[in-house]
């Protein structure tokens, strides 16, 4: 048994891929940051583009590959709306170029990690669970929902199995703080350099933030389930931009200046997920809280 993790290297990817190793499980790591002078007796590391089908395929047939945890996306959710026809091509089309090989090649099953954060829009109701109505407000959140359909697709013509994360605000060590992706990230490398922290509106917008090894914990558990679904991950509480401030000038000791700019139209005024679906069905639910979790975050930042 063999998992190919698409994106292996990034921040999200690094812990699924070290949280499946730790289960002894043999992990294959395709990125375009791939060294295979890091391979492992339990990882390797193949260099390749997610654009690079033959790429892909050539990994896939020589390892084996029985499963596959597709992280790779090209865009963020601020910038998706920028260049939409580059949103869709590289990400929606070129996931549909690896569904195809993995019914070519009898994959036994696909994570896909969605977003939890924009395919649901504005919500109706707090907490959001997996059955709210989807309305995405950006590109981002369009192309993750379209690639969650195809799934569904692929199930029904070919009887690929998946599962789908709607994956909350993850944060924690491997976040790079200068992506401009992750408020605490940037906040926490903003403090510590004494720089202005920006924000959008008037800091009252509440997003659900959680620990990345709580949501690795989920994607090991999930993708070894015997289910076929789509499941929330977030720690189920809200924190507003202001709070999360509080939060980290409070646990670095510093008080930084703040910067208020007009509102953006795709930030929706609140989000929290429900996620008693992922405790029912696979017995998860996050268990690190964020002191604690930020506080982590903000030790590996620094040292």
């Amino acid at each position: 048994m063999t998992i190919l993790v698409i994106g292996g290297c990034g921040f999200i990817g690094s812990h699924i891929v070290t949280e499946l190793a730790a289960s002894n499980y043999s992990v294959l790591v395709y990125d375009t940051h791939a060294n295979n002078t890091n391979n492992t007796d339990l990882i390797t590391y193949v260099n390749g583009s997610f654009s690079d089908i033959s790429s892909l395929e050539s990994a896939i047939e020589r390892h084996k590959v029985s499963h596959v945890v597709h992280l790779a996306s090209t865009t963020l959710p601020k910038s998706s709306n920028e260049d939409m026809k580059f949103d869709l091509t590289s990400n929606v089309v070129q996931t549909l170029g690896l569904l195809d090989l993995c019914v070519k090649h009898g994959i036994s099953k696909v994570l896909y990690m969605s977003s939890g954060g924009t395919v649901y829009g504005v919500p109706q109701s707090l907490p959001v669970k997996e059955t709210h109505p989807t309305d995405p407000t950006c590109s981002y959140g369009i192309c993750k929902l379209a690639i969650e359909k195809y799934l569904a697709l692929y199930k029904h013509l070919f009887g690929l199995q998946y599962v789908i994360i709607r994956a909350a605000n993850p944060y924690g060590p491997g976040q790079n703080p200068l992506t401009g992706q992750g408020i605490i990230a940037t906040y926490v490398h903003r403090i510590q350099m004494a720089l202005p922290l920006e924000v959008w509106g008037d800091g009252k917008v509440i997003r659900d933030y959680f620990d990345v090894r709580d949501l690795a914990d989920l994607c090991r558990r999930a993708l070894f389930s015997e289910h076929c679904a789509i499941f929330n991950a977030g720690s189920g509480i809200g924190s507003s931009i202001n709070e999360i401030i509080k939060v980290l000038s409070d646990l670095m000791q510093k008080q930084p200046q703040i910067i208020y700019k007009e509102r953006r139209n795709l930030d929706v005024p609140a989000i929290i997920l429900d996620c008693s679906k992922a405790e029912q069905f696979l017995g998860w639910r996050a268990t690190i809280n964020l002191i604690d979790g930020v506080s982590h975050y903000i030790n590996w930042l620094i040292h």
